[in-house]
């Protein structure tokens, strides 16, 4: 195929609209919307591939795959490895952790499926490899449609394939607007609401309208105004992608369709050089923003966070992408890469499954280690009986406020067993507050509060209770969410589970941890932690109001059983309303504004543990 200026200025003008909204959403805030255009530009290249070997009848799906891996994965694998190596040396072990996770999944091209069963694109905070669900989605793209083509042509000729084609973006472009405000998370990230767009680039290839040098001009100045306009006049607060996505991608299509390879606007040096690293840049730059947010670094330095993404870019294309040529067969590029990808997830498995290779380091050298890392056998030997059938004094329910404690427990020497479900209330009928296209969690909550029946040990009960403000529980049918009123539907479902217990157990209610009123405090604290800075930090701030107002109502649902007790956790770092969420700077209560840190687990842990005990005494 022709080398195409417009299509080329086309990928600088995709990713210049994503790398600003990344680094700087009000000054674009539907830049979002250049991954569309990229979609669009993947689908006509892709398709004119595959029909020039499919009407010459020499087509060859292994020759497409390698050409595809060569062109995608090297660069990919050198990002992984990068964030990877840095990661270690730069984060706490929770968000490398997280990292482990990413790189398998974003290595084998399902990071888009991934994603959709945790949270929205914008609700998602500091993760670094979030921006690879585009990529998964092409990738799959990649996989699928050539087959298909090739299957269907056994069967029909060129002339309806494309017909064929035409039908279904039609029907898929419905399919995705309707499908955006029934599942607005899953229609993000996944393939079945995104083909369309793809589809669309493969008809203007299919379908080229022939123009002359006038409408041209009108028809690619049509196309750049849609485009443009999209990144202004669309933000975040639309669904997407759902009818709105047809202004860039449709411009995009206009553009195509122009064929315009000496215009002023795609066929410039810059933007010709941007295009050509467009693939890098677009891999590098979010790491990059995301560790501003990540360490506070200030907004003033982002435009040098802008020029490291083009430069990282620049390298990357040089010494990367231009060096990645198909030199050998295909079937050895597709083992090469294959192997790559297997060793990479392997790699990130581990490192999952190691919680971040926590033990690599103790409580002592790094605070910033979480409280609910599973590892700590490695740290204090053979205290801990969680989650086994041996001998205990306690049980500890919950969500993942109550995971965190496992720092404290071992700690302390507790001996616990331990059932937290995420996200879940330990009410006889809660259910979850995220019900993803995949997934439920309705069984787990339901069955979570369970394990205290007809249990005559002491129960625990610690779980967030804030999760949406001023919100707690919305009861209809005996289930559960997190909305509502405090003095009528916590005091119920509180009710309904101190009797569903009965008076055989000792009860204690873990209120809510006095967490600080914005994470810019915990962010602070840990990019000095991390990275030896000596940013000026508020180790003392107030905490969120909630708390108070939910323990008001803890306390009081609690006062009238007898074998029922309510520990205020805000006693444990706070006086007043100033509480302390560091201790000389370095060990940190706190590893994301939510969770505890190792020595927010020990803190916390050991005052609840004194209160039970003295409890227990006068109980005697």
């Amino acid at each position: 195929m022709q080398f195409r200026k417009d299509i080329n200025g086309l990928r600088a003008i995709a990713v210049i609209a994503v790398v600003l909204f990344h680094f700087n959403p009000s000054s674009m805030p539907g830049g979002f919307a250049g991954v569309d255009v990229f979609f669009v530009i993947s689908g006509f290249l892709m398709t004119g591939i595959i029909f020039k070997g499919i009407e010459k009848e020499n087509f060859s799906i292994l020759k497409f795959y390698s050409s595809r891996a060569n062109r995608i994965i090297p660069a990919l694998t050198a990002l992984c490895v990068t964030v990877l190596i840095l990661g270690y040396l730069f984060l706490t072990s929770w968000d490398y952790k997280t990292i482990g996770r990413d790189v398998a999944t974003s290595i084998f091209f399902v990071s888009s499926i991934m994603f959709s069963l945790r949270s929205g694109y914008f609700d998602t905070g500091e993760n670094f490899l979030l921006h690879t669900w585009s990529l998964s989605t092409e990738w799959q793209f990649y996989i699928i449609y050539p087959l298909l083509l090739v299957i269907i042509r056994r069967f029909i000729s060129v002339i309806k394939i494309k017909k064929t084609i035409l039908i279904a973006t039609i029907i898929g472009f419905i399919f995705s607007v309707i499908a955006t405000y029934q599942w607005p998370i899953e229609s993000y990230y996944l393939l079945p609401m995104r083909a369309w767009e793809m589809m669309l680039g493969g008809l203007a290839y299919l379908y080229p309208l022939t123009l002359a040098n006038k409408r041209k001009i009108l028809v690619e100045w049509s196309g750049i105004l849609l485009i443009i306009g999209s990144y202004f006049f669309i933000s975040k607060e639309n669904a997407w992608p759902g009818y709105l996505v047809i202004f860039p991608v449709f411009g995009t299509f206009l553009i195509i369709q122009a064929q315009r390879n000496n215009s002023i606007i795609t066929s410039n040096i810059i933007i010709q050089r941007i295009g050509t690293w467009s693939y890098s840049i677009y891999l590098w730059h979010w790491p990059i923003a995301v560790s501003f947010d990540y360490y506070t670094i200030d907004d003033k330095y982002k435009i040098i966070g802008i020029s490291a993404s083009v430069l990282l870019g620049f390298l990357s294309y040089h010494l990367i992408e231009n060096k990645t040529k198909n030199t050998t067969t295909p079937i050895k590029v597709i083992i090469k890469n294959i192997l790559i990808m297997v060793s990479l997830g392997l790699i990130g498995a581990i490192t999952f499954k190691t919680q971040g290779f926590a033990q690599r380091e103790s409580l002592e050298s790094n605070s910033l280690i979480q409280g609910g890392t599973m590892n700590d056998h490695l740290v204090h030997e053979g205290k801990s009986l969680l989650n086994t059938e041996d001998e205990y004094d306690y049980i500890l329910i919950g969500d993942s406020n109550s995971n965190h404690y496992v720092r404290g427990i071992i700690h302390e020497g507790s001996r616990v067993k331990h059932s937290w479900y995420a996200t879940c209330l330990s009410f006889p009928n809660s259910i979850s507050t995220r019900n993803g296209a995949y997934r439920t969690w309705k069984e787990d909550c339901s069955n979570n509060y369970k394990l205290g029946l007809n249990n005559k040990k002491t129960i625990i009960i610690a779980q967030s209770w804030d999760r949406e403000g001023d919100n707690i529980l919305e009861c209809k049918n005996k289930n559960c969410q997190l909305t509502g009123d405090y003095s009528i539907d916590l005091k119920n479902q509180l009710k309904e589970l101190f009797q569903a217990y009965g008076n055989k157990s000792q009860i204690y209610i873990v209120g809510e941890l006095p967490k600080p009123k914005t994470p810019d405090i915990m962010q602070c604290l840990k990019a000095n932690s991390l990275l030896g800075l000596k940013l000026k930090c508020n180790e003392k701030s107030e905490y969120k109001k909630s708390a108070l107002k939910i323990n008001t109502v803890l306390k009081d649902a609690t006062s009238g059983y007898d074998n029922v007790k309510f520990i205020d956790p805000v006693k444990a770092i706070c006086i007043n309303k100033l509480c302390n969420y560091s201790k000389d700077g370095k060990s940190l209560f706190m590893v994301d504004g939510d969770h505890l840190s190792g020595y927010g687990s020990e803190v916390i842990w050991k005052y609840i543990i004194d209160k039970i005990k003295i409890s227990n005494k006068k109980i005697d």
